[in-house]
């Protein structure tokens, strides 16, 4: 039981905010092992979930991440990243404190006052004045995941054949996962006497007192003191008990097996490394992706290095908002060191793509399932970010058909050993976890290759989930343990690839000159288009501008452009934003308006003046008798006289009557012929077209 008094467990949170995906959580321990109820609180249903989504827009926070460009020439010093943070406190009129550099090279920092939305933005666009900052992101607080279920006696259905479980009862005939570390970056664990003997020792990463509760900051002991709180945590002040959240985890994956006494374990040869980033509500981006780079065996300043890092890091973890450039560049560098990656999807009935870090690239992304191969539809997130489903319980009564693991049966305090019954994409991800470690001790594989063998090997085995599809993705299909250790063994071929979906519908096209009117976007939302600009224009001009609420455009030319990724990207308030290109390449520009708040009655203003250049040029090849070849040109637009170019030689000059014209010669052998069309005595052309005529096929660059 914790020391703290009733008035200090009353005072308010002063640095928190508690992620959409969780709110309370009923543990059920099995009449078996305890008889006793560990928790009791009621799941938020639809209608709360969104309530809670829209307290999430209105968070204050004083803690953000600024993120500098990677590459060594645009690298500033540390001076001037000083300097940098000093003009921007005084442009928005906020006191800045350096916290800690981070492991990628991103910086911390926190601000005299809790920032509302608006100030947050306000004081972004005041660092980004920094050509070398690259993003500036919140300090997220993410949070276990993991959704209620109702009491009863189960077994665990979840590793055997059939009926949704992984078959991990004959890939135990080949391997046990013995070699192999796994890292649960958790609330850290208990001294459960089913985990014991595969614990190794691990680290505490909650630098933050008020979150870490356990009255010091980063240390070694990764032991739980438990994560309760009197309501300070959840938008309908519901007071919840200590979760055990990371013991749980951890016995999914690891827990001591043919023992005896309690439950199994995926790879329950395997080793845990408790790594503690989750604490009283929630944990900090910061902390955790400090943790992700030290488990995989990088360096943090002032923390030891691991002496034994993880082949395999589970995040059983997240928040609603996108990848921040942090999470990436730790997980890109955890992969990097050959450390694979496996995320709960989050539980909040949703898009994935709209939870991180399942929504980072380089993970494997856990969807849900319950018994009979059923995608766990009353909450796992879904989406083509997806990568495969799991077992994660049903979510709802009968108890056994949910995941039964290890838990302390502490209401606030440790207390003794017990099991429980949790549902969740948090109970999925140890599953595939443990999976990777069962693969990795029979051979060492990449994680792109261990990717690749569990997402093939799952849809070869069961396809998509029942209640999943293209149009709604779950993953390639439920993780098979036997057959993914058998293709890591190379006792059995990879299996081919699943089919890919349908390609996503194209970007709206705009027209020169046409305003798109009442145009909406949600909150983090993007809506897309693009444009045709033809060679020689100039002038392009993107003008976004009135409505209501607040949206950002973003311009690319050549693909579409991401948070990170852009031609332009003005980032000011409200929704009156252009982009201007006096000279433009030809080509698509893609354009991308996201929500940075929920916006309505947007207007889009696309131009760009068009000079009447010679454009869209196509050639066809004839071949003829006696090594004769026929060339025919067409085009668009151009001037009354037009030249064309052969092999970068002036031709001949043709009347710009039809817009087409025919050149004829012979050749012997192969060879390559460029054309290109040009107002007459200038430099006014169309793009080259190139003939193979080889294959005469048309070639065009």
């Amino acid at each position: 039981m914790s020391s703290n008094t009733h008035a200090d467990r009353k005072r308010p949170p002063t640095q928190k905010w508690t992620a959409l995906a969780i709110a309370t959580a009923i543990v059920v321990a099995p009449v078996a092992y305890s008889g006793d109820k560990v928790g009791g609180f009621t799941a938020p249903n639809a209608s709360a979930s969104a309530t809670n989504a829209r307290a999430q827009a209105a968070v204050r926070t004083d803690r953000f991440i600024v993120s500098y460009r990677q590459d060594p020439r645009a690298r500033a010093s540390a001076a001037a990243r000083g300097q940098g943070l000093a003009t921007a406190a005084r442009d928005a009129g906020i006191g800045i404190r350096p916290v800690r550099a981070l492991s990628t090279g991103a910086q911390l920092i926190q601000t005299d006052r809790k920032l509302d939305r608006a100030s947050s933005k306000a004081l972004a666009i005041a660092l980004m004045k920094d050509p070398n900052v690259l993003a500036v992101e919140p300090d997220r607080m993410l949070t276990r995941q993991y959704v209620p279920n109702d009491p009863g006696y189960a077994q665990q259905w979840h590793y055997h054949t059939g009926n949704g479980g992984i078959d991990a009862e004959t890939a135990w005939d080949t391997t046990d996962g013995a070699g192999v570390v796994v890292a649960v970056l958790d609330t850290g664990s208990t001294p459960h006497a089913d985990l014991l003997p595969n614990l190794i020792p691990g680290y505490d990463f909650i630098a933050d007192l008020d979150t870490a509760v356990d009255g010091d900051g980063r240390d070694p002991d990764a032991n739980d003191p438990g994560d309760w709180h009197d309501g300070e945590c959840n938008i309908f002040g519901i007071p919840e008990d200590s979760s055990w959240h990371g013991t749980h985890v951890a016995g999914t994956i690891a827990a001591a097996t043919d023992n005896g006494v309690g439950v199994a374990g995926v790879a329950h040869g395997a080793q845990v490394q408790p790594v503690r980033v989750l604490g009283k509500c929630g944990g900090y981006t910061s902390d955790i992706a400090d943790a992700i780079t030290w488990a995989s065996g990088g360096s943090v300043a002032g923390v030891p290095d691991n002496a034994t890092p993880a082949e395999v890091i589970n995040l059983s973890l997240g928040g609603s908002g996108s990848c921040s450039a942090l999470m990436q560049t730790a997980i890109d560098g955890a992969v990097g060191r050959g450390t694979t990656v496996v995320v709960a999807a989050g539980n909040s009935s949703s898009d994935v793509s709209g939870f991180t870090p399942a929504n980072c690239d380089n993970v494997i992304s856990v969807a849900a399932t319950g018994p009979a191969n059923a995608f766990a539809v009353d909450y796992s997130n879904f989406g083509e970010g997806i990568d495969v489903a799991a077992p994660g319980g049903s979510g709802v009564a009968p108890a056994e058909d949910n995941i039964l693991s290890t838990l302390n049966l502490g209401a606030q305090g440790q207390e003794g050993d017990g099991y429980a019954w949790y549902a969740g994409t948090s109970m999925a991800a140890p599953h595939v976890a443990g999976t990777v470690a069962l693969m990795q001790s029979v051979a060492v594989k990449t994680p792109a290759e261990v990717e690749e063998i569990l997402v093939n090997t799952a849809y070869a085995a069961t396809g998509f989930p029942e209640g999943c599809s293209y149009s709604k993705m779950c993953g390639s299909g439920v993780i098979d343990a036997r057959y993914a250790v058998a293709v890591a063994a190379g006792t059995e071929p990879l299996p081919d690839a699943p089919p890919p979906p349908p390609p996503p519908p194209p970007a709206t096209e705009l027209e020169n000159g046409v305003t798109v009117t009442d145009i909406e976007v949600e909150a983090d939302g993007t809506v897309r288009y693009q444009l045709e600009v033809p060679n020689g224009a100039s002038n392009l001009l993107f003008a976004m501008y009135g409505g209501d609420g607040d949206a950002d455009i973003y311009v690319r030319h050549g693909a579409e452009p991401t948070s990170t990724a852009f031609d332009c990207r003005p980032f000011s308030f409200g929704n009156d934003e252009t982009c201007f290109f006096p000279t433009p390449e030809s080509g698509t520009w893609y354009v991308t308006i996201e929500g940075y708040t929920a916006a309505s009655g947007i207007s889009l203003y696309p131009s760009f003046v068009d000079p009447g250049w010679p454009r869209a040029l196509a050639a066809e090849a004839e071949q003829l008798n006696n090594h004769r070849t026929r060339v025919s040109l067409s085009w668009a637009e151009g001037a009354k006289f037009v030249d064309l170019y052969r092999n970068g030689a002036i031709l001949k000059t043709v009347r710009n009557r039809n817009h087409g014209t025919t050149d004829t010669f012979r050749i012997i052998g192969s060879g390559t012929m460029t054309y290109k069309v040009c107002n007459n005595g200038t430099l006014e052309c169309s793009d080259e077209v190139s003939i193979d005529f080889a294959s005469q096929k048309r070639r065009t660059r």
